[in-house]
């Protein structure tokens, strides 16, 4: 989150924002520089995080040991092996203690104390930024702490993220009538709806955006009903439908429930299709409750009662809203967590578009939409008033009114629904006597809150010093002949803050002010996954693909789920020995690697249209105006090369991004997945201290098939070039979750549980789970794949999950570490600077194991290394959009040797000539050649600027002028060491023909005068260049002769042509 002007401050800060949600918390941050334009982080990498590259929350979780000692918190607090000790040794787990502090007046007949976790003996819910030592007991140290509703820091959120994008600002706005005041138009109501694990908020507010005008419009809105309470339905909907059943007991209905929360609850997006709760082992069944292959099945209508009551509540909370602003309402923005629910989305969206009101989503993390806009509420602090929620006084006495029945009276300062800007002061003037000049020395005034028919009011109490104004108090005697003493207070009450604050003040010749505060007590990708159906119409994509009853689908009807296809697609060039194609799954019999390509582009595109629609305020008008100038940026593996390009250009095609003409090619752009990680590293602001001092940087993206490495240096800023050849590796994850499944079916040979259908659902929650947690290889990790039934000691399996030595887990990513340091050192041996920096991007650098690993090797060779971002696994897609619009590397270095097959003057005194001097054949000039000869182009290792061209020239001699009305010639790769190849059958194994090139030269061809030769003969000689253009992420390869230059792109690999006797190419 980036503004567009700088910071104004005259100090460096570092502000922190604690967003303490009742099932997730988070952390964001920003560092405000004088003079630099802020950019707001979240804090993405917490201790056991399973997902560190992308999930920027994490579980509001504690455990306590028996003597109150924190043992556990969030992430750690999940791990098996931390849920083993607890049941060991006794810890308390504490969930939901944020319910512990909300304001028992909040309407909440559906939960009671004794629904929450009790608190550990000893601790109360409240632990102060005091206590917590964020900052010091001072005056000082509390005026650094700035509290907010979760709805503003939310407002603030879409602001910077929507209201203030470029697509908003140019949606048209009519224009005022003549003589119509610019300025009196009144502003658009938006209301933000912040709905999380505890809570529902819903604010509105105000806005003119010239000049900007934020004003809240109505109260505040706050419901107990966020997304835990459809967790706490479901757990009642579980025993009611398995009671009596032998997995209707209180431990495994828990169970269910933990996983219908983290999985069921989230992917349900449709009454019309079940849901699963997937608890045990393929062999759990119990059809009479439609359990299945380890998994209850549920109706999708029961599933949708659960949301309901939530949904009820946000559309009751809008209404109030609605009523209440004097503003017509034009935008409803969806953030926090349970907003990730498409189901909760879809519902309200129905909603929202009959009143013609616009409602989106407005990023794809929406989870994180306090914490980021709690710090640029700090940094920008745009709403000037605010509405109060109560009506706020003070209990005092009045004279006494004989026709008054009435005796005591509240004096009303701030009634119910005032707008109150942010220095507005709402006073009020009492009278105090005292029967003793002592008792002046301390005022309390207690602040009142009326809720009309809520039971109780809340009270806020203030106490100060005023024995200064007591000791000049004079005594006074009242009419029945006492003594007292009288001073005059006032009470203030300021609103306008995000946090209501009560002043006192009094007059002894200085005006005295004190506050008084009030006692406050959701992934950027998607699995590449496809399912065809036996005809090969695909059923299911990504995550779509990994829903419960898609496996029902598969199993039942004969469905194909296609994975790690993107292989198939490997140049067969790449080093990779320990694979082979059918460790691959197979494609369909009626699908081609380039068609499953093209079916996978073409759902990301449907998807990525979607998204904009939802996310954008107005995405529908926007992808319309737009629908014919949408430029297509496709990645690609660094190994990969012409044939694959040519692939991925043909499968945009046939997905029907472009049209298969000259103008639809243009609009592709290919890019390797080493650059666009680099642009990515330097559009995140942290990599720009790697480019100093002449130095070179590595880039590593770790994905799922590939490592790709490339290195980079900075000549002058802002251009780049590349100093070493890309280099890449097929060890990313997937390998090892191959080696994973491997080790289970050794470990588990004769267990009850070593059958394959065990050790493949073991192997899927290793990768989905286990391989992300591990970090540690001194802990052991944990493969939860049954019930808590589930045991078997002799094989370490006790309460439903294998027990691993981390030692063990650690020899399965050893391969994937061990190449990605090879490759480093290959690129700093090849690097013309010296390399200073490496940066691990991609899906696999989320794993703290490896990252760790490749960590010791660096540091101690002096190489910083670093996870330049929160979301590493998102660089190569924002990277390949920074590609098309930066363009920063200016030189790339070539991979191999280019050049073509072709034949040379034999030369008697050159020693590998007289070898060969048994091949020589005459041609039709009387001149002796040597077939199999190799003419480098353009050789291994040599920077190329983008406009550089590389070319040599070459004749061929005919006997036939039609022979010359075309020129087809290839260009060849050679892969081996040499540095100087010239045979092509000297390593036959080591060249490779990269593509063909065609020229209709049937004009010039016509212009060609005969030559005489050898014994009279007549032949025809033509001449003509090859010119290699390897500055782009493509190589481009053209033939230019005299009479025109024809290019051709390189084309899919052909059989090389046959050399013959009246058509060979020969080194001019």
């Amino acid at each position: 989150m980036r503004y567009k002007t700088p910071y104004r401050g005259p100090v460096r800060k570092l502000v922190l924002a604690f967003d303490v949600g009742t099932t997730y918390s988070a952390i964001s941050y920003c560092i405000l520089d004088p003079g630099e334009v802020p950019k707001i982080e979240p804090v993405t990498r917490y201790p056991a995080q399973e997902h560190s590259g992308g999930n920027s929350k994490i579980p509001s979780i504690l455990y306590y040991d028996s003597n109150g000692t924190v043992r556990a918190i969030g992430a750690e607090a999940r791990q098996e092996h931390i849920i083993e000790r607890a049941e060991e040794e006794g810890w308390m787990k504490l969930e939901w203690f944020v319910f512990r502090i909300l304001h028992f007046n909040l309407a909440a007949n559906h939960i009671t104390d004794d629904d929450i976790p009790p608190l550990p003996r000893g601790k109360n819910a409240v632990e102060p930024a005091v206590l917590g030592g964020l900052i010091p007991s001072t005056e000082d140290g509390m005026a650094r702490v700035h509290l907010l509703t979760e709805g503003e820091a939310s407002l603030h959120y879409c602001v910077a993220n929507i209201l203030a994008s470029d697509a908003l600002s140019k949606t048209p706005i009519l224009a005022p009538e003549d003589g119509e005041d610019e300025d009196s138009s009144p502003g658009q109501g938006v209301v933000v709806i912040d709905a999380g694990g505890g809570t529902l908020d819903l604010s509105a507010y105000s806005m003119t955006l010239s000049p900007t005008l934020i004003e809240e419009i109505a109260a505040a809105e706050c419901r107990l009903q966020g997304s835990v309470f459809v967790t706490r339905r479901a757990h009642g909907l579980l025993q009611d439908k398995l009671s009596g059943s032998r997995f209707g007991t209180p431990d495994i209905i828990q169970q269910m429930t933990d996983i219908f929360d983290n999985t069921a609850k989230l992917r349900f997006r449709n009454m019309e299709d079940p849901s699963y709760i997937k608890f045990g082992t393929v062999r759990d069944k119990d059809p009479q409750r439609d359990i299945r292959n380890g998994q209850l099945k549920l109706s999708g209508q029961d599933v949708a009662k659960l949301f309901e009551p939530s949904i009820s509540s946000i559309i009751e909370a809008f209404e109030t809203q609605r009523r209440a602003a004097g503003t017509p309402i034009t935008f409803v923005f969806f953030v926090g967590g349970f907003a990730a629910s498409d189901w909760m989305f879809a519902k309200l969206q129905a909603y929202f578009q009959s009143l013609g009101i616009s409602f989106s989503r407005p990023d794809n993390h929406c989870n994180k939409a306090v914490a980021d806009g709690a710090v640029s509420f700090f940094i920008d602090h745009l709403v000037s008033s605010r509405v109060s929620r109560f009506t706020y006084g003070t209990e005092c006495s009045v004279p006494f009114n004989p026709f008054d029945m009435e005796h005591r009276a509240r004096q009303k300062e701030a009634q119910q629904g005032t707008r109150v800007s942010e220095q507005q002061e709402f006073s009020e003037t009492f009278a105090i006597r005292r029967y003793n000049q002592a008792a002046c020395n301390q005022v309390e005034v207690g602040i009142m809150s009326y809720r009309g028919l809520l039971p109780k009011p809340d009270w806020m109490d203030t106490e100060r010093n005023t024995s200064n104004i007591a000791e000049k108090l004079t005594p006074k005697r009242s009419a029945e002949g006492s003594t007292y003493y009288a001073m005059e207070i006032k009470v203030v009450l300021l609103f306008g803050l995000t946090e209501l604050k009560a002043v006192i003040s009094w007059e002894d010749g200085v005006s005295h002010q004190f506050p008084a505060q009030e006692h406050v007590g959701g992934d950027c990708k998607i699995p590449s996954i496809i399912c065809y159906d036996p005809n090969g119409t695909v059923r299911a994509v990504g995550a779509e693909a990994m829903q419960e009853y898609i496996e029902e689908e598969i199993d039942d009807n004969g469905w194909v789920k296609l994975e790690w296809w993107k292989l198939h697609l490997r140049p067969r060039t790449m080093a990779s020995f320990h694979i082979a194609d059918q460790d691959i799954p197979a494609l369909p019999e009626n699908k081609t690697a380039v068609q499953v390509l093209a079916d996978f582009m073409r759902y990301l595109h449907q998807c990525a249209k979607k998204y904009i629609e939802e996310s954008q305020a107005n995405g529908a008008d926007m992808l319309r105006s737009v629908e014919h100038t949408t430029e297509f940026v496709l990645s690609h593996p660094n190994g990969w090369e012409g044939p694959q390009q040519t692939q991925i250009r043909n499968a945009a095609i046939m997905a029907g991004l472009v049209p298969d003409t000259p103008e639809g090619q243009s609009k592709i752009y290919l890019v390797t997945e080493g650059e666009a990680s680099l642009h990515y590293c330097l559009g995140s602001g942290l990599a720009a201290d790697g480019f100093q001092d002449d130095k070179g940087v590595i880039i590593v993206d770790a994905g799922g098939g590939t490592i790709d490495v490339s290195a980079y240096h900075m000549t002058t800023a802002p251009s780049f070039e590349e100093i070493a050849p890309a280099e890449c590796r097929l060890q990313g994850s997937i390998f090892v979750s191959r080696r994973a499944k491997t080790m289970l079916r050794d470990r588990l040979h004769g267990s009850q549980f070593g059958g394959e259908d065990m050790i493949s659902q073991m192997a899927k929650i290793f990768d989905s789970t286990t391989k992300q947690r591990f970090g540690n290889e001194n802990d052991p990790a944990y493969i939860k794949f049954g019930t808590i039934r589930d045991k078997d000691p002799n094989f370490n399996i006790r309460s439903g999950q294998l027990k691993l030595m981390g030692s063990d887990v650690a020899t399965l990513f050893e391969p994937s570490a061990a190449a990605i340091i090879e490759a480093i050192e290959e690129q700093r041996h090849a690097a013309t600077k010296t390399i200073s920096t490496v940066f691990l991007v991609g899906g696999f650098a989320a794993s703290e194991w490896l990252f760790m690993r490749l960590q010791n090797q660096l540091r101690p060779m002096g190489i910083s290394f670093c996870r330049p971002d929160s979301h590493t696994a998102k660089a190569v897609a924002d990277g390949a959009v920074a590609f098309f619009l930066d363009h920063r590397v200016s030189a790339r270095v070539a991979k191999f040797t280019y050049g073509t097959r072709c034949a040379t003057q034999f030369d008697r005194n050159d020693p590998q000539h007289k070898l060969r001097a048994n091949m020589a054949v005459p041609r039709p000039s009387g001149r002796t050649v040597l077939p199999n000869a190799f003419s480098a182009i353009l050789t291994k290792g040599t920077a190329v600027s983008e406009t550089k061209e590389f070319s040599k020239n070459f004749i061929t001699e005919v006997v036939d002028r039609s022979a010359c009305d075309m020129i087809t010639t290839e260009i060849v790769c050679y892969r081996g060491g040499s540095s100087n190849p010239r045979w092509t059958d000297s390593e036959p194994g080591m060249f490779s023909t990269l593509c063909n090139v065609h020229a209709d030269t049937s004009k010039v061809a016509r212009t060609i005068s005969p030559r005489r030769g050898y014994a009279g003969l007549q032949f025809y000689r033509q001449e003509f260049s090859i010119i290699l253009m390897f500055g782009l992420t493509e190589l481009q390869a053209q033939l230019s002769w005299k009479e025109d230059v024809s290019a051709s792109r390189a084309l899919a690999p052909r059989s090389p042509a046959t050399v013959v006797f009246d058509q060979v190419v020969e080194a001019a």
